[in-house]
């Protein structure tokens, strides 16, 4: 019996990555050019120029679109690396309308890395829920923006692989510490790669940070999860932040010239881009991202197979509670990346990526709690077998 559940788990998570690379194949091909995308691209070509001619100063020194870091650009510079060079795109401003045309195959090669890295997302997830997995394959927000030469595909994944693998440490059972600090080192290095590409994905590394403290002052725990000595806590959280920290720098090579200098000119860009007068001139309300995430892509008709971002965000609200009980780390991604959201003045869409894991999870314990579980209470006793079934490992 067991190993049938386990060839049905695998065969089911199987199709969801199938799902989910489809969906995002589809949109590569029927999305139309957005804004940032001929600016990311013009970048890439640039990155391509520096690695085939060994130029690691170029790529160090490179300044356009200094507000983001590189790690990004230069995937998809990997990616363009080895096609026939086409005319460098414009080194615009970022508020101008995107370009009316792209080069290819330039744009749907750099459009195909952005669908398999939000492909692989999914199949994280699913991997600890099929059902939360299933939900991010299909969420419309997701897909758009992992499906476009955007910076949100890589630090999207590298986010959700970091409280995964935090979590997995968490739950590893106390006699295989070595086991659960591996883990955690691979948690450390995930965090790091995520801030070498975009720094608004690192609210998770605060929700495991704050996990963390309250590892030290209140260490119980769910019942999957072990109690880490105290001391052992602080010493697990001064390697996972040092390891985090380390990578960034390896992973940016911004970093490598001047670092400090460098790091408050990016960050200092972002505060005055949400005073800048191209936010102002939107209006958004402080709430926009609840709307973003009761809605589904109001554009581009025919692009998305099923629109069920509301019914996601509705099973989310339900199953918050599961949530915190059985994935704290989780549960607090998911409230310090959306009361960040709340505050900081920027208001676009492709923000609410940086919450849509933890969300996506809460739907299928929402699911599990109002759907699931009354419909095995409505069919037992008969359906014995059906009720050992679990959307959950």
């Amino acid at each position: 019996m067991k190993r049938l559940q386990r060839v049905l788990y695998v065969t089911l998570v199987l199709a969801i990555l199938v799902l989910a690379l489809g969906l995002r194949l589809r949109a590569v091909r029927l999305l139309p050019i957005d804004y940032d995308e001929d600016d990311y691209l013009g970048a890439a070509q640039r990155y391509a120029q520096y690695l085939a001619a060994g130029d690691v100063g170029g790529i160090v020194a490179y300044a356009y679109n200094y507000e983001h870091p590189p790690l990004s650009k230069l995937v998809y510079g990997l990616a363009v690396l080895p096609l026939p060079q086409a005319p460098l795109l414009a080194e615009q401003a970022s508020t101008l309308p995107p370009a009316s045309k792209l080069p290819q195959p330039h744009m749907r090669v750099a459009r195909t890395v952005s669908a398999v890295l939000g492909a692989l997302e999914v199949l994280a997830l699913a991997l600890l829920n099929p059902l939360a997995g299933l939900f991010l394959a299909i969420h419309t927000w997701q897909i758009k923006y992992t499906s476009q030469i955007m910076l949100e595909p890589l630090p999207s994944l590298m986010s959700a692989l970091a409280v995964l693998c935090y979590f997995k440490a968490r739950s590893v059972p106390a006699e295989r510490m070595r086991r659960s600090l591996g883990w955690l080192i691979l948690s450390g290095i995930a965090l790091g790669l995520t801030a070498a590409s975009k720094y608004t994905y690192c609210v998770a590394g605060l929700a495991i940070a704050v996990d963390f403290g309250l590892q030290i002052f209140r260490p119980r725990v769910a019942d999957s999860q072990q109690v880490i000595p105290q001391k052992f806590a602080v010493r697990n959280l001064l390697l996972w932040g040092l390891i985090s920290l380390a990578v960034f720098f390896v992973a940016d090579p911004r970093m490598w010239s001047d670092p400090l200098g460098r790091l408050t000119q990016s960050l200092l860009y972002h505060s005055d881009y949400a005073q800048s007068a191209h936010v102002r001139e939107y209006s958004l309300p402080s709430w926009q991202p609840l709307i973003w995430l009761l809605e589904s892509v109001p554009w581009h008709p025919g692009v998305f197979v099923v629109a069920l971002d509301p019914l996601i965000a509705v099973l989310a609200a339900l199953g918050l509670g599961r949530l915190w009980r059985k994935y704290r780390v989780f549960a607090l991604w998911l409230a310090i990346g959306f009361g960040f959201l709340l505050i900081w003045p920027t208001k676009w869409p492709q923000y609410i990526l940086t919450i849509t894991v933890p969300i996506c999870l809460a739907a299928a314990e929402g699911f599990t709690k109002i759907i699931w579980e009354p419909l095995l209470r409505w069919l037992a006793p008969g359906a014995t077998a059906l009720s050992r079934w679990r959307l959950t490992r």
